[in-house]
């Protein structure tokens, strides 16, 4: 007669504020009288005592030992929000203390039970879930059937103004130049994905912030082709170039660049130390030949910023962290190449040069599925004119460093994350290119060039620079 499964349905007991708040209680604002009272749609009895400080459950042989009082009615009533299916009873323990009001919503069996009440609408329902995303003003609810619905003003003027959850970090955009949607999961860091118009109908269409770009979104092109794809969390796809002109013209980078391609005679016998430019930019550079252990907080921090990135990787890197440049592909960075074993050039011969170069490529290809071709980075910036010319003939550009900012060295180098911050800014100057590195000093486990990448960017935006990527150098 008295399952235990039904005193496990969800009982959820809230603090209303009763005025707006559209529940009605009993005229008398006394708690009920001691006794037990039977709640009609569940079958449930319930003990009441100590004018009403404690309210319980009864299970059967409890109501056995009692000597099967006969319980009276329980003071309830039933409701639902006007554009909602749910029906919830509430009983009113204590009218004057909606913190001892019983809420509970029917399925249709124990809407039958209590012999098919008609429920009035109200402006709120306890179990309610109020919430607000990160990228609209607008206040939603999910009922406790589920359903979620954005509130007009006068909808949470009516709830009490019940207090949302804050979901900051999270929400909807949609690309001013695109009809699609994305629900975003990490704002901060641009991770979401594409909903469906169903989708976004079962959530209650909350409005989307607009918006021309993402967060960590890509553009590029194949090398032989002039058309631009965009890669984001709302959609993958070539676009046309007023989508283009909407976004902002971004450079796109350019991938599947052939072993035959030549390098612009104005780059060639260079090993750039900044870029050739009277603007106020800068490039951060990231090598990666040691460990692994800075990877995702660049990263992170290069979409939280919504700064561009280049990373030089060695082909030993590749195939020990292959899940680290699929972040680097898929985050939309340029990953160049670092050679495979990152030895010192000068002591190679042309054939080896080659050699490492092709062996790289093709491990930097096999992780993220593409090339490293245009962009190179020497092996401890060792090189001579005859390696550079060797580098330019396999279709690479070298570049070098404007500064180093030595967090390689690690604390156990006299180091700190304030100054590798300082180095880098100090030699701020139009075309700078800073150079970092992802790994851990092997002795003291430090990633300082990671930890100070934050400090590193706001410190250059508060000086008036902007950052680039080495693709909008080349090709």
């Amino acid at each position: 007669m008295f399952s235990r499964n039904q005193l496990k349905l969800l009982l959820s007991v809230v603090l209303l504020v009763l005025a707006g708040s559209g529940i009605t209680a009993p005229a008398t604002a006394a708690p009920i009288a001691d006794g037990y009272y039977l709640l009609k749609y569940s079958g449930d009895i319930y003990r009441v005592s100590g004018s009403g400080t404690s309210i319980r459950a009864l299970t059967f042989a409890e109501w056995a030992a009692a000597g099967y009082p006969t319980p009276k009615p329980a003071p309830t009533d039933y409701v639902k929000y006007s554009w909602a299916p749910t029906i919830s009873a509430v009983t009113f323990f204590d009218p004057a203390v909606p913190s001892r009001w019983l809420w509970q919503p029917l399925d249709y069996a124990a809407w039958q039970r209590a012999g098919f009440p008609a429920p009035r609408n109200a402006g709120y329902v306890g179990g309610s879930y109020f919430y607000q995303w990160g990228t609209s003003a607008e206040v939603l609810v999910e009922e406790p059937g589920g359903v979620q619905h954005v509130l007009t003003p006068a909808e949470w003027a009516a709830s009490g103004f019940q207090p949302p959850d804050m979901r900051t970090n999270e929400g909807f955009l949609k690309l001013s130049w695109s009809t699609a949607i994305a629900r975003m999961s990490d704002l901060s860091l641009g991770k979401g994905s594409a909903v469906s118009y169903s989708s976004w109908a079962a959530q209650g269409f909350p409005t989307p912030r607009v918006v021309p770009r993402v967060t960590g979104d890509q553009f590029y092109r194949d090398y032989a082709s002039t058309t631009i794809w965009y890669a984001g969390p709302t959609e993958n796809r070539s676009i046309n170039y007023a989508e283009w002109q909407a976004a902002g013209f971004p450079d796109p980078l350019v991938i599947n660049v052939p072993s035959s391609y030549t390098v612009p005679a104005n780059l060639r016998g260079q090993d750039l130390e900044r870029i050739p430019t009277t603007e106020k930019v800068v490039a951060l550079t990231f090598d990666a030949g040691g460990s692994n252990a800075g990877v995702q907080s660049v990263i992170n921090t290069l979409h939280r910023y919504n700064v561009p990135g280049s990373f030089f990787a060695t082909g030993v890197f590749a195939r020990a962290y292959p899940a680290s440049i699929r972040a680097m592909v898929d985050g939309g960075f340029v990953v160049g190449n670092h050679s495979n074993t990152h030895p010192e050039f000068p002591t190679l011969t042309d054939a080896q040069i080659v050699a490492e170069l092709n062996a790289a490529d093709a491990s930097i290809r096999a992780a993220g599925g593409r090339g490293s071709r245009p962009w190179f980075r020497f092996p401890f910036g060792a090189r001579g004119p005859l390696d550079i010319a060797v580098v330019n003939g396999a279709g690479f550009v070298p570049f070098r460093w404007t500064v180093d900012t030595l967090g390689w060295q690690g604390t156990s180098g006299g180091r700190s994350a304030i100054s590798v911050r300082d180095r880098a800014l100090a030699a701020a100057t139009p075309g700078e290119i800073i150079l970092m590195h992802v790994g851990a000093n092997p002795d003291d486990g430090t990633t300082l060039d990671a930890d100070a990448l934050p400090s590193i960017i706001e410190g250059l935006q508060a000086r008036g620079y902007s950052f680039v990527s080495l693709n909008s150098v080349v090709p």
